[in-house]
């Protein structure tokens, strides 16, 4: 005889668990945990001016940066600060103009990523919308091929970059946009080769996945 309210009980516990997650009710409650952020190539841009020494002085170029993926995360501690955990940004080979050196030159496969985390000074327009800067840690990796040939290059040394961030959306959708700039000499290769006044914006959402 009692069978039929075990049943009853198991069938009750079954549905419970069935039921769909809350989502969050703001941008806020949903950066309480890590959210990630995907980059996407066709909402970012970016340049870099790209110098080379030659007989008479240094040649100039502005060179565009194209991105090729790239994904941020970040979350909201208590107190309403953003704090930033990873950037992973991937670029497409930048060519330097053979006009500056002379020779066919390409960076490979450049790639910035997080050295640590970063907490970000935060302004929150009610619970859908936020302002913060930060300072980030990046390190950038790549290869360089003259003429076809593969040189050797250390990894650069990057001084700390400021960054802008915005967030706006409404629950589990995020829309963020970040922006990079840096006045003056990022690296310089055998006093050579310098990159300086780099500028990018990007712009990145929380993927689909995440969004009921």
């Amino acid at each position: 005889m009692r069978a039929v309210p075990v049943l009853l009980l198991l069938a009750i516990a079954a549905c419970a668990s069935h039921e769909p997650a809350t989502e969050p009710a703001s941008v806020r409650e949903q950066l309480a945990s890590d959210t990630h952020l995907y980059i996407a190539a066709g909402d970012s841009a970016g340049a870099v001016t790209a110098q080379m020494k030659t007989a008479t002085g240094w040649n100039n170029g502005l060179v565009d940066l194209k991105l090729d993926s790239g994904q941020l995360v970040a979350r909201a501690a208590p107190s309403g600060a953003i704090l930033i955990t990873t950037v992973e940004l991937g670029f497409e080979d930048i060519a330097i103009p053979a006009s500056l050196i002379g020779h066919e030159a390409v960076l490979r496969r450049p790639h910035l990523h997080l050295t640590a985390p970063a907490e970000a000074t935060t302004t929150w327009a009610g619970n859908d919308a936020a302002e913060a800067t930060a300072t980030l840690a990046l390190e950038l990796s790549w290869s360089i091929a003259v003429d076809g040939v593969a040189l050797p290059i250390a990894a650069p040394t990057l001084p700390p970059l400021p960054v802008k961030l915005q967030l706006t959306g409404a629950g589990a959708r995020i829309t963020a946009e970040l922006r990079l700039h840096v006045a003056g000499e990022l690296w310089s290769w055998a006093d050579l080769m310098k990159l300086s006044d780099l500028d990018l914006v990007l712009g990145a959402d929380t993927p689909a996945s995440t969004v009921p």
